[in-house]
């Protein structure tokens, strides 16, 4: 687990480095395989996931590194192992969690009982003449 663990730092350091040196849209998702014989394999930009990638191609050690707007996150494995290191970026252009759960109503509760009468004899002032003959 260390040797994975000091892989993956290694991996996020040079991710990170990369992506501060080039904008968003020079940063690509890849894949680093490592093969029994020492070569690397890399997969660019192409969806996959890291255990078939890594069973196709025979790796002892699979890494992914994958850029968004909120920072770099490299994912590894070695066979029983599984590591992961994540780094979230402080952004203005990140959107809060407020502004997806606002502190305001959205919806309106009404009874049950309203809603069906209301159904049945269309409009409000329809309910409250049928209360009326009732009387």
């Amino acid at each position: 687990m260390d040797a994975l663990l000091e892989n993956a730092r290694r991996i996020f350091g040079v991710a990170r480095l990369a992506a501060r040196q080039a904008s968003h849209d020079d940063t690509q998702d890849f894949a680093l395989l490592i093969r029994p014989d020492g070569g690397l394999h890399f997969l660019m930009e192409a969806p996959f996931s890291l255990e078939g990638a890594s069973s196709y191609v025979g790796a002892g050690s699979a890494w992914r590194v994958s850029h968004s707007r909120e920072g770099v996150r490299v994912e590894g494995r070695d066979g029983v192992s599984e590591v992961c290191l994540k780094e979230r970026r402080n952004s203005s252009r990140i959107t809060p969690r407020r502004a997806f759960l606002p502190d305001e109503p959205r919806y309106r509760i009404t009874s049950p009982l309203l809603t069906s009468c209301t159904a049945s004899f269309g409009t409000e002032e329809a309910l409250v003449e049928s209360a009326i003959r009732r009387a």
